[in-house]
């Protein structure tokens, strides 16, 4: 059995359905089971529709949903293309899916606001329809299409917005829904992002959730292998977007990968290493758009050879806090207070660096910043410093030889840099720096760690070999 799924822009036409589902095809030996993302845009979309009616605007909330329907509907004609059973269940099927949607949106619309709970409800909308399509098209090109509704398999606690998967219960519910349908040879299409708690409330793990929802299935039913069809070869020594000529990493390591996820490569969602790793099942990234390409594996060992940098991820919309106590020096439990506080807010942190008296650290979101400067100051000075960046070069054993740190602080020469961190795993060294000098930075990096024609002491560190 392997796990299939496709992101938005992998689902976001006729087309590129009719590609996914020829995957799928050359795939049907192996056993396998769909999770499909929302179309392109529509989970944005229902965003704004929810939006729309918690500020009072009803009829665009509504017109919002009408532009959702229709694109689906036309998707199901172009790969239809003539009236039948099949088509006619799917559009009772998009009927009874909006009809749910503007029953919420007009609850929200007359008390105001919304609820983390109706949201989920709300924004999970997309994928059932993307998964419900795809599996009703699998059925007209002769694949025994069969749609499974994530909330009847993965079980979450009720976290709206960010749920947590519980695997015992989601195990058990995959035995029961999931592989009866495996043994009767059908192919199961499921919706990612989406799963449900405990107590039946609707919740979704998060933007980008698919890549988790397709790791917890793979767990939860075993699978040989989880293959996750995107819009890129795989993953790459940086974006292609900033460096054209970027590479692609055959093989890499799940605590590298998942490194360079945490640290902003947009291949993966930061979550969807963790669910493989206990059974060691193998992550495969593949392109939709390119199926020749040989993708990226993502292992335990990744390329074992490997001891040098592999690749290089940006995060932006970062905010930097300095924190310095404003007591004598060595004040005791001041660490302690600093974490306390972050712990209390649940926010968390991405680089730290500390001194007796003084602490400064990243955060990647600022919703709680008030409250957590409000926090601190009443035994800190804080000082916070908005729109930057972290540059995060990941590779395993980057302590091993200190020509690395050579090579890259004579390519950042003239970049100021905030914040620098190198942690004793030698897994990642990042730093901090304005986000106006961010794409420089990697331009200057990209080329000094893994194109350099004239030979440096990076280069000798890689071959193995002197002038």
């Amino acid at each position: 059995m392997i796990i299939i799924k496709f992101g938005g822009t992998s689902v976001g036409d006729a087309e590129q359905m009719r590609q996914a589902i020829e995957i799928v095809a050359a795939a049907r030996e192996r056993q396998p089971v769909v999770v499909v993302s929302a179309l392109a845009g529509v989970t944005n979309q229902l965003v704004d529709a929810t939006a729309s009616a918690a500020g009072g605007d009803f009829d665009a909330a509504q017109a919002i949903i009408a532009k959702i329907r229709t694109r689906h509907e036309e998707i199901a004609f172009q790969l239809v293309k003539q009236k039948s059973d099949y088509l006619e269940s799917f559009l009772a099927q998009l009927d009874r899916q909006i009809a749910q949607i503007h029953d919420i949106l007009r609850g929200i619309s007359l008390v105001g606001e919304v609820s983390p709970r109706a949201k989920d409800k709300i924004v999970a909308i997309g994928e059932k329809l993307s998964s419900v399509l795809f599996a009703y098209t699998m059925r007209l090109k002769t694949l025994t299409g069969v749609h499974i509704d994530s909330e009847e398999v993965v079980v979450t606690d009720e976290r709206f917005g960010d749920a947590n998967p519980k695997m015992e219960e989601t195990r058990n519910a995959a035995e029961r829904v999931i592989l009866p349908e495996i043994a009767r040879h059908h192919i199961p299409a499921m919706g990612g992002f989406i799963g449900r708690s405990s107590s039946g409330a609707t919740t979704t793990l998060g933007r980008g959730g698919s890549d988790f929802s397709a790791a917890i299935l793979g767990a939860a039913i075993r699978a040989e292998e989880i293959q996750i069809w995107t819009d890129v070869d795989g993953m790459m020594t940086s974006d292609p977007r900033i460096i054209p000529n970027a590479r692609i990493i055959e093989r890499i390591s799940y605590v590298e990968a998942a490194e360079l996820a945490y640290f902003g490569a947009k291949v993966l969602h930061p979550k969807t290493i963790t669910p493989a790793v206990e059974l060691k099942i193998p992550i495969r990234v593949l392109n939709t758009h390119n199926v020749e390409s040989p993708g990226t594996l993502i292992t335990e060992q990744g390329d074992a050879s490997s001891r040098r940098p592999r690749a290089i991820a940006m995060k932006k919309g970062i905010t930097v806090i300095n924190i310095a106590s404003n007591q004598m020096l060595g004040a005791h439990g001041f660490l302690a207070r600093i974490f306390d506080v972050f712990e209390r807010l649940e926010i968390s942190v991405d680089l730290v660096t500390t001194s007796e008296v003084s602490v400064s650290l990243t955060i990647d979101r600022n919703d709680r910043l008030d409250a957590l400067v409000a926090g601190l100051t009443p035994f800190a000075n804080v000082d916070v410093v908005d729109n930057q960046a972290i540059i995060a070069i990941v590779g395993r054993d980057l302590l091993s030889d200190m020509r690395i740190g050579a090579t890259v602080f004579e390519a950042l020469d003239g970049i100021p840099v905030a914040m620098i961190s190198l942690g004793k795993s030698g897994l990642n060294l990042s730093f901090v720096l304005d986000e106006s000098n961010v794409d420089r930075a990697i331009r200057v990096l990209h080329e000094a760690i893994f194109e350099q024609v004239v030979r440096s002491p990076l280069s000798v560190l890689r071959d193995g070999t002197q002038n």
